[in-house]
């Protein structure tokens, strides 16, 4: 029998509340019911929209970047990164952008890339993955978001984990992970939410009819 990890982590970013939504899934609430922590990788925008989450579990959550479209900061008042111990393992969560007038510069060089390449986010989040490496190359797991495409991908002796996006981007799957953690193992799931919102959805309409 496969024994059940340590710590179960939820993992989600770029949720954009309020200004891209409104509120989150409520499927979310219940794919992290049972977490022991839940880290947010940025662009939450209002922190206080995540009171629910923080019900559930301790909540971790980082800055994203500026967006001028929204008007928004991405959580001016949060960190710009969160650094943790759990299961014995070094856990980084940044939410993956160049803080500052860098980003700026860079942030169309990245997407100009990612449409001459066709593969979208998976160009990006590689690109992060290499900055991030440098940087954090010590921590057993980094969490990252910014791109709004799921992604796990190990480098040297560091998962790099992206959960993917909350807020609907064109192109892009919505989803959010689960993070396993052992002493000496993790484990990473990326859920996408579409597909279970669509279900839930058609079972609400086929309760409905049959009433």
């Amino acid at each position: 029998m496969r024994k059940r990890p340590d710590l179960t982590i939820g993992v989600l970013s770029d949720t954009h509340l309020p200004y891209r939504l409104a509120s989150l899934p409520p499927i979310i609430y219940n794919i992290f019911r049972d977490v022991d922590y839940i880290l947010h990788a940025g662009d939450v925008d209002d922190i206080t929209h995540l009171n629910l989450l923080e019900k559930i579990a301790p909540l971790y959550a980082v800055r994203g970047n500026v967006h001028l479209q929204d008007l928004s900061f991405g959580g001016k008042n949060l960190p710009l990164e969160v650094r943790l111990t759990l299961a014995n393992h070094h856990i980084v969560v940044t939410h993956g952008h160049r803080p500052g007038l860098m980003g700026w510069l860079f942030k169309a060089p990245e997407l100009i890339a990612a449409a001459k390449s066709g593969a979208g986010g998976r160009v990006v989040n590689e690109q992060i993955v290499n900055r991030l490496y440098a940087r954090y190359a010590e921590a057993d797991v980094v969490i990252f978001g910014h791109t709004h495409a799921p992604y796990a991908k190990r480098m040297g002796g560091t998962l790099f984990f992206n959960p993917g996006s909350v807020a609907p981007s064109q192109h892009q799957m919505t989803s959010v992970g689960l993070l396993h953690l052992w002493p000496q193992k993790v484990e990473v799931q990326i859920i996408p939410l579409d597909h279970l919102c669509h279900r839930i959805n058609r079972l609400k309409r086929w309760v409905s009819s049959a009433q």
